[in-house]
């Protein structure tokens, strides 16, 4: 799909359109949440390309984050000012914490997060159970190109109402009339809107550039991704450079991982690869990605309570 410029002003342009899929669901969002849209704010350069749009479609709507506990700390603080900033001009913010933070929660679950069970994800990040979260239409800055799997996966609408996805529906920006006109925004347990669905990764710096967007400080030190440190998703060399970057962290990896491997042997669990320190695992979890198909499911058979 060709991108036009930001700065066309026709019906047809990408920017106009994600402008138009926000102000087409402003009433269905505010049927099912009395604050209007709830946006979900990373810290990262989509999240606040989307904020600036919700602001600049003049809808209601108020900003969340869920703190993961594992957050880079200058996001943090980034995040920290800018939900103030946001507040004092009538915005309203607000970030949920967890009741397990990461480490207690890998202790729990007797494994460290892998690519394929990112339990951290659905603890964490993506929390369902806040209950005025749970009706809201919500709008995240995901994008279609960031991996093949939210190419395939992902759209500019989203709604379901079984909590497994198997009734998930998806639509194209365009297809917003046909999909009020469904009423799911007004039913359906789950209804999302995502604005950048179909943005590039150029279009979307372009936009930045374009309107002078502030952005995570991060962005300038080489960070290509913001999100959690040592994240599974993230390749061998994005993780390692940012445990370079907070050495501590690693230290602490190091830690979680000899208690995991004491308790599970304390309770006679699994150890396929036989590891004997912590130190051992953290390696080859880290290096996960270099792994054979057979590599990984050990790996993952690992942190079965069988």
């Amino acid at each position: 799909m060709k991108q036009l410029s930001i700065f066309d002003n026709t019906e047809e342009s990408l920017l106009n359109k994600s402008l138009k899929l926000i102000k087409d669901f402003e009433k269905g969002a505010l049927f099912r949440n009395p604050l209007g849209f709830v946006v979900g704010y990373s810290g990262g350069k989509d999240s606040d390309v989307l904020v600036h749009l919700f602001r600049r479609a003049g809808v209601k709507f108020c900003v969340v984050h869920n703190h993961t506990t594992l957050d880079m700390p200058e996001t943090v603080y980034y995040i920290r000012r800018k939900f103030k900033e946001w507040e004092s001009q009538g915005i309203d913010c607000k970030i949920y914490y967890p009741q397990m933070n990461f480490w207690s929660l890998c202790k729990e679950k007797k494994m460290l997060p892998l690519r394929q069970t990112r339990f951290c994800c659905a603890e964490l990040k993506e929390r369902n159970d806040l209950p005025e979260l749970r009706f809201a239409l919500r709008s995240f800055g995901v994008r279609k190109g960031e991996s093949e799997k939210r190419k395939l996966y992902r759209d500019s609408i989203e709604t379901y109402n079984r909590t497994d996805f198997k009734d998930k529906q998806r639509f194209h920006f365009d297809n917003s009339d046909d999909v009020k006109q469904m009423g799911a925004c007004y039913t359906n347990n789950y209804f999302f809107v995502n604005p950048l669905a179909y943005w590039s990764t150029d279009y979307l710096w372009d936009y930045v550039d374009g309107e002078k967007l502030e952005v995570n400080p991060l962005y300038n030190e080489g960070f290509d991704r913001i999100g959690c440190i040592a994240c599974p998703m993230a390749g061998t060399c994005a993780r390692k450079q940012q445990l370079a970057r907070w050495p501590k962290f690693e230290k602490r990896f190091i830690k979680l991982a000899d208690d995991i491997i004491q308790t599970r042997t304390a309770l006679g669990l699994p150890n396929k690869y036989n590891f004997k320190t912590g130190a051992e695992y953290f390696d080859l979890w880290l290096n996960n990605e270099k792994l054979s198909a057979t590599e990984e499911i050990n790996l993952l058979n690992f942190g079965k309570n069988d």
